[in-house]
């Protein structure tokens, strides 16, 4: 198969200092509906550090930090297209078609918990953004187009909910960005900053490796990993966010459904009913699913013992972690310690 090329370029600062300054008058010639009734010339609204990178193949990625030097708000048509939206740090009101997007939060310990999505939109959705002066934003956006998706549709293993995907049904996915994926996004913000030797190579690498992290973690596990948006409230989506994160600050061996509807201050049947909503199973089975998705993502990019990951899940015996794991993904998770087992259909997807 012959090998594909491509190529990726980091987007120039427009001033020596490294920020690139954004007007009403360039955004208008974008498109870009001002809704807030300010001045429509050459107003500065936001400056920052930018940095994008092209593929042949139709990927790309924009990605920096944005701070806001005036009151904007904004809307703009979107055209169709599968894209994986990032927040690491800072905050803005957007949202497409009504739907809010989810913004970065602060833990308790005042650190920023990044946030982000896998949308697929029809033509003409409809982006809306208020920012406030002061308020900045670090983020990343790869738009992904279909007919690059594509390559994977004809694999036995092809999840439903991804088929969905390529099919081009709109909907909105969470997905939450792990220590690794920051790392890179970050990395990439430097590279841009400082365009290293092989400055391409890097950022087209930490793009690929993102994106297959987002993909995995949103639909690795099948049809039952997927929940549209359009399902749920936006008080429901909270709610199954923070059952998330509740379960993330617990291994599998110390969870107690108990003390998870205490901290949520819910009960049960809401938690199951939420579930059923969203996911299509049981609470039980939510909570198994996500643990094995942790060992899937931990036997990959850790060098932890499998009795140790399997122990963690919330497995005593690892034969049990064994059978529900093949159950789950189709093969045995020694596979993914094996030499090459990593590489997948690599011949197919070698971009």
């Amino acid at each position: 198969m012959q090998e594909a090329h491509v190529s990726a370029v980091p987007v120039p600062s427009s001033r020596a200092d490294g920020n690139q300054v954004l007007t009403r008058r360039a955004l208008r010639t974008k498109g870009v509906r001002l809704l807030d009734g300010g001045r429509q010339g050459d107003e500065v609204v936001a400056c920052g550090l930018v940095g994008a990178v092209r593929m042949d193949c139709g990927v790309y990625a924009n990605f920096g930090r944005r701070m806001q030097i005036s009151d904007l708000e904004m809307e703009v048509a979107l055209k169709e297209e599968v894209s994986i939206k990032i927040f690491l740090e800072g905050h803005v009101e957007a949202s497409i078609d009504g739907e809010p997007i989810p913004m970065p939060r602060r833990t308790a310990q005042g650190r920023w918990q990044p946030s982000a999505i896998v949308v697929s939109h029809p033509q003409g959705a409809r982006l809306r953004r208020k920012a406030r002066k002061g308020q900045y934003l670090d983020k990343m956006v790869i738009g992904l187009p279909r007919d690059w998706l594509r390559r994977w549709q004809g694999f036995a293993d092809t999840p439903q909910g991804f088929k969905a995907l390529i099919e081009g049904r709109p909907g909105l996915w969470r997905w939450q960005p792990s220590a690794r994926a920051e790392f890179l996004i970050r990395q990439m913000f430097d590279i841009a900053a400082r365009k290293p030797p092989f400055a391409t190579m890097q950022l087209e690498s930490n793009t690929l490796a993102i994106i297959a992290e987002a993909l995995s973690d949103t639909f690795g596990s099948g049809a039952d990993a997927v929940a549209s948006s359009g399902n749920l409230t936006a008080t429901e989506q909270q709610r199954l966010y923070a059952l998330v994160k509740c379960i993330d600050r617990r291994p599998g061996c110390e969870l107690c459904v108990t003390d998870i509807v205490g901290e949520l201050a819910t009960s049960p049947a809401t938690l199951q009913r939420l579930v059923r909503k969203a996911h299509n199973c049981s609470l039980a089975e939510f909570i198994r699913n996500k643990y094995l998705d942790d060992a899937r993502q931990a036997l990959m990019f850790s060098d932890r013992s499998i009795s140790d990951i399997a122990f963690a899940a919330g497995y005593t015996h690892l034969s049990n972690f064994t059978a529900a794991f093949r159950r789950r993904f189709g093969h045995p998770p020694s596979q993914l310690r094996r030499p090459g087992s990593l590489t997948g259909h690599s011949t197919e997807a070698g971009v």
